[in-house]
């Protein structure tokens, strides 16, 4: 058996079933199915406003699903980009298109940061493309994220490792403040705790030495081959710099059909600092339903 067959198959096999949450019931069925998948340190709880809001405009199903050793999907020992991709296309041909009575065989797919570079790495497989119609990115290329930022997370995930988790989720927070400086990211990791499984101390949500294991690999690699002719949105924030004009001609040589929206006013988290001019690019980008 080709090799590269092998390990794909090996993998898929060890692909985890994703928590999710559903917008909408089986009978929203207007548009196409919509997965999201979230950015590192994230969760699906974190689109919550922004998937009602778009299946109330859309009228179909979304899934936000939480990515392998995120939330309340599994703790699992690697997290190559791959691997995620696979994790997706299990959910999708074991969840999501068998909700729509077969109406449907393909989905929309929407992510962001680590989420959509997993998203470009399914679109970008020949194997498992045609399960994509119309493809979103926000705010992440293809080349690496290895941004500046990017020089603080070891340290942010060794004090998350390190913090007394007996202690109260102020503490914590407070314990977190020297090395997660700004308020809003750390607020943004203490999202991630919850009380342990007798309620006498708080846990991690993360997988956080699976991710301090993969992190060089989730921040730095690079997608460099395959094409996906289908449409692709390639969202990104006026104050952001994780799409970069320059990085236009590498993204059209993968993604042909590729448009771009650049959101004013916004940062990195697009959708969580401009929650309307995102819901608006990616209903005109789908095509909004409207009520009989």
């Amino acid at each position: 058996m080709n090799s590269a067959v092998s390990t794909a198959r090996r993998r898929f096999s060890s692909a985890v079933n994703l928590a999710f949450t559903r917008y909408g019931n089986a009978e929203a069925t207007d548009n196409k199915p919509l997965v999201i998948a979230h950015g590192l340190f994230g969760q699906k709880q974190n689109w919550n406003s922004v998937s009602k809001a778009l299946q109330l405009r859309l009228k179909n199903q979304i899934f936000a699903v939480d990515m392998r050793n995120h939330g309340e999907s599994p703790h699992v020992a690697t997290m190559e980009y791959d691997e995620m991709a696979f994790d997706l296309v299990k959910f999708i041909e074991t969840v999501v298109l068998p909700s729509t009575s077969e109406k449907f065989s393909s989905v929309h797919l929407l992510g962001h940061s680590m989420g959509g570079k997993a998203a470009m790495s399914l679109a970008l497989s020949p194997k498992n493309s045609g399960l994509v119609d119309r493809l979103i990115v926000e705010d992440v290329s293809p080349n690496t994220m290895n941004k500046k930022s990017h020089s603080n997370f070891p340290y942010f995930i060794r004090a998350m490792k390190n913090a007394d988790l007996s202690q109260s989720r102020k503490h914590i927070g407070q314990y977190l403040e020297p090395v997660v400086k700004d308020l809003a990211t750390r607020q943004f990791l203490l999202t991630n705790l919850v009380s342990d499984d007798n309620g006498s101390r708080l846990k991690w949500k993360l997988n956080l030495d699976a991710i301090e294991e993969f992190l060089s690999h989730i921040t730095s690699q690079t997608l460099t081959s395959g094409s996906f002719g289908g449409s692709a949105l390639f969202q990104s924030g006026a104050r952001s710099d994780y799409i970069a004009p320059q990085d236009y001609p590498v993204i059209k040589n993968l993604f042909p059909n590729a448009t771009f929206d650049v959101i004013p006013d916004a940062g990195h988290w697009v959708h969580a600092e401009q929650p309307k001019l995102f819901i608006d690019s990616v209903v005109r980008f789908l095509g909004e339903k409207e009520e009989n």
